[in-house]
């Protein structure tokens, strides 16, 4: 009979779960069963005698003190955390910005060189000035979108971490107020 529930358990344990259990008042014949179930689902076995102990277990073992309900808001990025993101955010985009600062560099350079041996005329020169002065403009606006767009992603996401933690400790601290403390 036991091998059904041992099974079942080894397949989570595989999955990266963890199968805890807590034994409530039962016979050495049973705790054993549920020590091998336990086992086998890479968790730990805890036993329990009375109301008592099966409520002290669950809120040593899973339920945080208070003490650690008041620091977690600390797990939330800091300053530090999130000017460390939007370096990262911003990599990409001010490398394609130099790159482009190069570019333009290089046929600003090209077209004076024409001009200076007249293998363009000064019209045809002043029309290039302006296409390279457009696309220099034009990549700089793109670096300054996908940089504020990429600094927007971080503080989305730096506000999702810290809403989830904030609806953690209310759901902790609605746990142990229902356990009783």
């Amino acid at each position: 009979m036991m091998a059904i529930p041992v099974a079942a358990s080894e397949k989570l344990g595989t999955n990266g779960n963890t199968v805890n259990i807590i034994g409530f008042d039962v016979d050495a014949e049973a705790e054993n069963q549920l020590k091998e179930v336990a086992d086998a689902g890479n968790g730990e076995y805890f036993q329990a005698d009375s109301p008592d102990d099966l409520k002290q277990t669950i809120e040593y073992e899973w339920l945080p003190s208070m003490g650690d309900l008041t620091w977690a808001h600390t797990m939330a990025p800091n300053g530090w955390a999130i000017s460390d993101e939007y370096k990262k955010a911003e990599q990409a985009p001010r490398e394609m910005f130099h790159i482009s600062k190069r570019e333009a560099f290089r046929l600003d350079e090209a077209i004076r060189l024409m001009e200076e041996k007249e293998w363009i005329t000064e019209q045809q020169a002043a029309e290039l000035k302006d296409w390279n002065d457009e696309r220099r403009n034009a990549f700089y606006e793109l670096y300054q979108q996908l940089g504020e767009g990429n600094r927007d992603k971080v503080n989305t996401h730096a506000e999702q971490i810290r809403k989830d933690i904030q609806d953690w400790v209310e759901k902790m601290k609605k746990l142990k107020e229902e356990s009783g403390n």
